[in-house]
């Protein structure tokens, strides 16, 4: 490099004096930044430096410009150093004052680089769960295998067993809060209650060193099995079958919505936790001696991914068209609630009720493709003589023994006849009487008994019109429970359907048991308390009930 001349370097000194006086000279920021430089406005009294040694190495032409550096980004800035002026920061961009003169004045003044986040997979968030739908555990190693020997050791009391597994099956797997619900209240109506683990905080290393891996399991446990519910006292007894079908039928439909577009997907979530759970029971051999049941409960599991939407769909369909029809000319429960069509509905799915000119519509068009020449000839006597009347109504829970479809003469004449223009074709629902497991005896007077007899069905099968694509959501072994009505003419109909279950439908009075703890056989300190002191009803230690102090104020 070489050096500058004494002459060079006095006219230096001269233009960066001039430079300096003329920055000074610069009374708002817009006039600064059109030249380049950034920083406060000189009226409050702070003084732009240029560094002679850099403008000595611009005049001389030995400077090179940094690779990064574009005459429009990077502008230079200048930050305040002491004796409160703004000195130059790291040479960064080239710029050109009103001199002309080309100078490096500072480092780039952009903002700071916004911090971006990680991504999922560095943050854990896009992790397996281990709900995957192939997600397998991997083979045990044969530290594992001796480990889980002892923690699972048929000579062990099953209670204990399940809670190990309990436990480590959650370690092992990542639950969100929607998947830990849904699993936390499996386990409760199977008698095995969530709670607090024992110990607040972490487990020390030193205190577990000695510790084997049962005992560290049991202090981490957040799952517990109350003594008053297994052994050989214990009320409740295993099976995994029934606990599978009482949930999934009795209390998922109950606790989570599974309507909508997505109610496949829905469900399927709902049943993989329970699948995934029991999975790991076989495959940790966790309880052997229920195998079997653990078995039949995964493929409880399987036919509920079926069936739980149909349920769910066919909750919206019925009782179907014809039989709001039926409803609305014979008194029903439908009579009279039609209201104006809502902009949103497509077709008579969306509508609730139905106008009388189109009940009487769908009614006749049905009688003459479907019901029997006996029917129809008692229909046409009653109706000329205005004779037609409800016999009976009544309540009753019926099973799906078949559905038969709407046959291909049946769909023609729907599409052709202009009387049937824009109607749906019928089928048959053919159905048995059911005993539900939630029916409860009545007390009731002999009087009462005598006419609730009289009142019941004679016959044990019931045959309904219903539009095809009402059945194609039902299946045989679907249960319902229904208001039936019997018409004089012999035309039987239900308007109202009170509720729809799975074949496997299961009821347990576990339910009724979550939360209930047994009653303390010692009274509370305070009230022994009170009790020697002989303190009135109402008063704690001589002081007045609140209740009692409201009073007097």
């Amino acid at each position: 490099m070489s050096s500058l001349s004494s002459e060079d370097n006095s006219d230096s000194t001269e233009a960066v004096d001039n430079v300096n006086t003329a920055l000074q000279e610069l009374q708002v920021d817009e006039a600064l930044r059109g030249a380049g430089i950034s920083g406060p406005s000189s009226s409050e009294g702070k003084t732009f430096v240029v560094d002679p040694d850099v403008f000595a190495q611009w005049t001389s032409g030995q400077h090179s410009t940094p690779r990064n550096a574009s005459p429009k980004g990077n502008r230079p800035s200048l930050h305040r150093g002491e004796g409160d002026e703004f000195e130059e920061s790291q040479p960064a961009a080239q710029d050109t004052s009103s001199t002309g003169i080309p100078m490096e004045i500072g480092a780039g003044s952009g903002k700071a680089k916004r911090k971006k986040n990680k991504p999922k997979s560095k943050r854990g968030l896009a992790a397996p769960t281990g709900f995957e739908e192939f997600y397998v555990d991997a083979p045990l190693t044969p530290v594992e295998f001796k480990e889980e020997q002892d923690l699972y050791d048929p000579d062990t009391d099953f209670s204990r067993r399940i809670e190990y597994a309990i436990q480590r099956f959650c370690v092992r797997r990542n639950m969100d809060s929607a998947k830990k619900d849904v699993f936390d209240k499996y386990l409760a109506l199977g008698g095995i209650s969530a709670g607090p683990k024992q110990f607040a905080g972490g487990l020390d290393a030193a205190n577990i060193s000695d510790m084997t891996a049962a005992e560290i399991t049991l202090m981490k446990a957040t799952h517990f099995v109350h003594a008053d519910k297994w052994g050989d006292d214990g009320a409740y007894e295993v099976d995994f079958a029934t606990c599978a079908k009482a949930f999934l039928s009795s209390r998922v439909p109950w606790l989570y919505d599974l309507t909508g577009p997505d109610s496949v997907k829905q469900v399927k979530a709902k049943t993989n936790i329970i699948r995934n759970f029991l999975n790991y029971l076989l495959h940790h051999d966790v309880c052997p001696e229920y195998r079997s049941q653990v078995v039949s409960a995964r493929g409880v599991c399987d036919l509920a991914d079926k069936e739980l939407p149909m349920v769910m769909q066919a909750q919206s369909y019925l009782p179907g068209e014809f039989q709001t029809a039926c409803s609305e000319i014979f008194g029903g429960s439908f009579r009279g609630i039609h209201g104006e069509t809502p902009a949103w509905a497509t077709d008579a799915r969306d509508l609730i009720g139905m106008k009388l000119d189109l009940a009487k519509q769908t009614f006749r068009i049905g009688m003459s493709t479907h019901v029997s020449d006996e029917v129809a000839k008692a229909y046409v006597e009653q109706n000329e003589n205005s004779d037609i009347t409800t016999t009976k109504i009544y309540k009753l829970a019926l099973e799906i023994t078949e559905l038969i479809r709407a046959s291909t003469e049946v769909k023609t004449f729907y599409e052709h006849h202009p009387a049937a223009k824009g109607l749906k074709p019928l089928g048959r629902l053919v159905a048995k009487t059911w005993d539900p497991p939630f029916k409860l005896p009545q007390d009731l007077t002999p009087e009462e008994k005598a006419a609730e007899g009289s009142s019941k069905p004679q016959s044990e099968v019931h045959d309904f019109l219903v539009e095809d694509y009402v059945l194609e959501t039902c299946f045989v072994g679907m249960k319902l429970e229904v208001t039936v009505r019997e018409m004089s003419f012999g035309l039987k109909f239900f308007d109202t359907v009170h509720g729809i279950f799975c074949t496997f439908y299961t009821l347990l009075p576990n339910e009724l048991m979550i939360g209930w703890k047994i009653p303390e056989a010692e009274p509370l300190p305070y009230r022994e308390k009170n009790k020697e002191a002989n303190l009135p009803a109402g008063k704690l230690d001589g002081v007045e009930d609140s209740m009692e102090d409201d009073e007097e104020v």
